[in-house]
């Protein structure tokens, strides 16, 4: 039985890297269209679409002033040309593209974030072009602050034509946005840019342009459109109750208030390279704009989530904002979902309450883990071990009863449930005892696809290891897993009195091998919490072939002794 659970978490492992590779997350059906564009006014040129940089250079004018909003945990950049968001960066996270600077959001040069056109069937108003007046110069917000706000009133031609008004608060990264649009003479459509992706941040181990997409919740399931594969005008039809750009750790996203987007339309862009040092990251562009019924008062609102991904701010906007980043595959969900909000809430509690090292919180992770499931394991390894010390003598008089009744089925049956009461076995024991071995494996497949977008673990150094959510540069955890599996099946095999298996031999040399090779690439985070649970995983091991050599002595002398008691019986026939 120990052999089939060995080899059943080997298919496990291969089967996760294989899907991984061939079977990657499914992206929606696209549909070809062309970007919205404004409807135009009567006698007058339709709008140009929102998505497009180029529109800002049609402002003319003084230059455009920008409006800096700063907390403690980001500072944002506002242009009085659209009222548009240049900038958003994350002060508590670093860059890993340039050093010494903060993720940056909103990529350079783009000037037409948040902002956008609007249009009826009487009149159609590009925001790019309008010039706006802020509020303040600036805004500073203070930890544990009240809420403030900014808001910039737009005019054309002396004529005032838009106000948008921008709420922030200090300790949270959600942005409320509200708006008037003045003589647009009807209901019609507000159609607000994404941007042209998000800025570069990450190294390229974490594959970070490979998550890079448009994503948007249509009440059913998050709709993804990923920046390298869109080529034309691509569109998630909506009603969509929320729309985004996210990147493995990041996302900018709209949460529209007592209405929903009609639909997201993406284009592609032009690639922009960035150099860091003698490397060229190359991230994908593609431009999103997603559109919003207003009323006949002209009136917008919506918010904004612009900061990590992480899972209880994620929850906290509601509106299933927290799909934004599943845990493992669709059918697979069921299941990983519960135990990742378990696994990130305890990990996370344990940081915050003893002020521990994400590292160190693995490791006690790890041993909490084969605690909590010490009884269980330790009566799976005695039913098991139980099984294993009467299998020499089990195999023995099943041969004897086989060849004895081979004629007759019905009363070999029979033997053989004699067989297992004298033994004390039974052939349902033998495979329910293992099924509590198997307690701790949806915990590391969770722990799996918690570590691809964890934000907790980013940048999080332990030791030698510098990033928790990448592979150990030196290769040492993946080296001390191979060893700990290796001595856990030595001390089951050779310290327990076993008798020489073959299968169990070559097993024990190929199964920690092949669970190395699995894990040579995994974060080093996963590499740490599964050697810690190896490690706390000897103890109990040792104690358990102590029993087992015990009992397997007792059953030979047992037997030993039945057969010779049987002897003479036989001489006396």
């Amino acid at each position: 039985m120990e052999k089939r659970l060995a080899l059943a978490f080997a298919i496990t492992a291969v089967l996760l890297v294989v899907w991984q590779v061939f079977f990657p997350p499914p992206q929606p059906t696209r549909n070809a269209v062309a970007p919205p564009a404004a409807t135009a006014p009567a006698g007058g040129a339709a709008a140009p679409a929102t998505g497009t940089p180029a529109a800002a250079g049609a402002v003319a004018g003084p230059a455009a002033q920008t409006v800096v909003v700063r907390s403690p945990l980001y500072e944002y950049r506002f242009s009085t040309a659209g009222a548009a968001l240049t900038g958003a960066e994350l002060l508590k996270y670093p860059s890993y593209v340039h050093k010494g600077e903060r993720v940056q959001l909103v990529p350079r040069g783009a000037s037409d974030v948040l902002s956008g056109t609007a249009a009826s069937a009487a009149r159609s108003i590009d925001l790019r072009t309008v010039r706006f007046t802020p509020s303040a110069p600036r805004l500073d917000l203070r930890p544990g602050g009240p809420a403030q706000t900014l808001t910039f009133t737009g005019t054309q031609n002396g004529a005032p034509v838009a106000e948008v008004t921008y709420t922030f608060r200090p300790d949270d990264y959600t942005v409320d946005v509200r708006g008037r649009l003045l003589g647009l003479g009807g209901a019609g459509t507000l159609t607000t840019s994404l941007g042209t992706g998000l800025a570069p941040h990450d190294a390229k181990e974490h594959g970070t342009a490979r998550e890079l997409s448009f994503v948007a919740w249509n009440g059913r399931r998050v709709e993804r459109e990923y920046l390298r594969s869109i080529k034309t005008g691509d569109t998630i039809s909506g009603p969509l109750a929320w729309a985004g750009i996210k990147d493995r750790y990041f996302l900018m996203a709209l949460v529209p208030q007592k209405t929903e987007f009609t639909r997201l339309v993406a284009t592609d862009q032009p690639d922009e390279s960035y150099s860091v040092g003698s490397e060229a990251l190359v991230s994908p562009r593609a431009a999103a704009v997603v559109s919003l019924p207003i009323g006949a008062d002209g009136t917008f609102a919506y918010q904004a989530y612009l900061g990590p991904l992480e899972h209880d701010r994620l929850v906290k906007v509601g509106h299933q904002l927290e799909e934004v980043n599943p845990y493992g595959y669709r059918w697979l969900r069921p299941v990983v979902r519960p135990i990742a909000a378990g696994v990130l809430w305890a990990v996370r509690e344990l940081h915050a309450n003893f002020g521990m090292a994400y590292g160190w919180v693995l490791v006690l992770f790890g041993v909490l883990v084969r605690l909590a499931t010490w009884p269980l394991n330790a009566r799976a390894m005695r039913s098991q071990m139980k099984n294993m010390a009467v299998q020499p003598v089990m195999q023995a008089r099943m041969k004897e009863i086989q060849t004895r009744y081979a004629d007759d089925p019905r009363k070999q049956q029979q033997e053989m449930m004699k067989m297992y009461g004298e033994l004390g076995v039974s052939p349902f024991s033998m495979m329910s005892g293992c099924l509590p071995m198997l307690i701790p494996m949806p915990v590391l497949i969770t722990l799996f696809f918690v570590f691809q977008g964890a934000i907790e673990f980013r940048g999080t150094g332990f030791g030698w290891l510098p990033d928790l959510s990448l592979r150990d540069p030196l290769y040492l955890l993946p080296i001390l897993l191979v060893v700990s599996m290796f001595a856990l099946q030595w001390i089951s095999t050779k310290m327990s009195g076993m008798a020489d298996n073959p299968q169990a031999k070559t097993m024990m040399y190929t199964m920690p091998v092949m669970m190395g090779f699995f894990f040579w690439f995994m974060p080093s985070g996963l590499n740490l919490y599964y050697v810690s649970s190896n490690l706390a995983s000897l103890p109990q091991q040792l104690l358990i072939a102590r029993e087992r050599r015990a009992a397997s002595e007792q059953a030979k002398a047992e037997e030993a002794a039945k057969t010779a008691k049987r002897a003479p019986a036989k001489q006396r026939r």
